[in-house]
């Protein structure tokens, strides 16, 4: 018996009843509404009856053949889930037979300290190596979270500090007060001091829900891959969008919103939602020079059409894929171009960003809680899933840097301002854009 079923349908014909009585009771029906409480009562009484043998049933009920409800391996072993479809089944199964596949119950205790009544109330961890593997494999494949420099914490960590140098001056120093001199025999010279900053990423929460029917959930096949892979896609879409344009407010803080951020302006007179050589080559030449080997183009997809129309005098500053290079992404002067849709939209400031994503720290968690119910989607027959996922990440330059003999500043992220532009100076703006111009050229 699906007492969970029975019982839902009991508590749903009580609330009828009481809603009938009450009707009855506005309308000076007194008899009508006292005829209803014998009714009410043999309800209730179901209702706790009920209760209780699916209490005896949790008690008493019989294991599957192997004793506990876990395949085991060749060493007598449970053996771990083989996939996120699989221990999805399993969740269901114990919420249908009350019998608890005992790797749950492992999961559970892993994650949270020896707690093997929690997991039975309806909330399950998922296991460790498919929680990391939706994470990892986004990393791993996502053009964008494969190139920022990724972090891991332990499954008792919420958060990481790091020691890292405060630079936004290079024109004297390095490393925030490291200097060296040309000294005469027997000169003193001072002492360097370097100048550091912490740095701290406390874990924010993301959160996923899947909806699953009843006949969907007998098909292990063909859950064995889908929700491993949904979420997979699901997580690498909001981590992307949250590296571009995250606020830094319960999500990862994005180039958009960082400090550092140097916004080129758009030439005078520039069409709206046009791109042009000369604003690649004033990104270009406001980016920090140490890092362009890893510095790549993001832009919205809507962009694509205008790059081969991209000259510089007689010189074409973009290839396609595949071109004489035999590169594996479009290049704008042999820097890779990354379409992505999180970018914001054509012409909008952040349609086009030029970064080296080495600076900016993904902070990621491997554990993930999953909870499940019957009840949110009940009257569809689907069962509703929940992944939560804890991460972070953040810019690790918070401010331009000033070089040597320059009176402008450069940075790894480099945004072009919206087009057409309100000034048409020609210059820039640094400091997520919000700064004050600076001198062309």
């Amino acid at each position: 018996m699906d007492f969970a079923k029975v019982l839902n349908d009991l508590r749903r014909e009580k609330a009828d009843k009481l809603a009938q009585a009450e009707q009855l009771l506005a309308e000076d029906k007194v008899t009508e509404a006292a005829a209803l409480d014998g009714e009410l009562d043999a309800l209730c009484q179901k209702i706790a009856a009920t209760e209780n043998l699916m209490r005896r049933s949790q008690e008493d009920a019989q294991p599957l053949p192997d004793g506990d409800g876990a395949p085991q391996d060749k060493s007598g072993e449970a053996r771990p889930f083989h996939s996120l479809g699989e221990q999805l089944q399993a969740v269901v199964n114990a919420a249908k037979t009350h019998v608890v596949d005992k790797r749950l119950l492992q999961v559970n205790d892993a994650v949270k300290g020896a707690n093997e009544g929690t997991g039975a109330d309806g909330g399950f961890a998922v296991q460790e190596d498919f929680a990391g593997q939706i994470l990892e494999t986004a990393v791993s494949t996502g053009d964008i979270l494969s190139r920022v420099d990724s972090y891991t914490v332990g499954a008792n960590s919420n958060a990481a500090r790091w020691l890292m140098v405060d630079e936004t001056d290079v024109s004297a120093s390095v490393f925030g007060g490291v200097q060296m001199y040309w000294a005469a025999e027997g000169a003193t010279v001072a002492a360097s001091r370097p100048k550091f900053k912490e740095l701290k990423l406390d874990l924010e929460k993301m959160m996923g829900f899947a909806y699953a029917t009843d006949e969907l959930l007998q098909d292990a096949a063909f859950m064995t891959g889908f929700f491993g892979s949904a979420f997979t896609v699901a997580a690498n879409r909001l981590l992307e969008d949250a590296i571009i344009s995250g606020d830094g407010s319960g999500k990862p803080t994005g180039i958009l919103s960082s400090g550092a951020l140097i916004t080129a302006e758009a030439e005078a007179g520039q069409a709206a939602g046009t791109l042009n050589a000369q604003n690649i080559l004033k990104m270009w030449t406001r980016a920090l020079t140490s890092g362009r080997r890893n510095m790549v183009w993001m832009m919205h997809p809507d962009l694509e059409d205008q790059l081969p129309q991209l000259m510089l005098g007689d010189k074409l500053i973009w290839m396609p894929e595949g071109g004489i290079s035999g590169a594996q992404y479009q290049t704008i002067l042999g820097r890779p171009v990354l379409f992505n849709d999180n970018c914001q939209a054509m012409g909008t400031k952040g349609d086009v960003l030029l970064a080296d994503l080495k600076q900016y720290m993904l902070l990621k968690k491997g554990t993930a809680k999953q909870d499940w119910s019957m009840h949110v989607e009940f009257l569809t027959d689907q069962m509703c899933f929940r992944m939560v996922l804890r991460c972070n990440g953040t810019p690790k330059v918070t401010a331009p840097i000033t070089l040597k003999n320059s009176t402008r500043t450069r940075s790894p992220f480099v945004t072009l301002a919206a087009r057409p532009a309100s000034g048409g100076s020609g210059g820039t703006q640094q400091g997520g854009g919000t700064g004050g111009q600076e001198p062309q050229g």
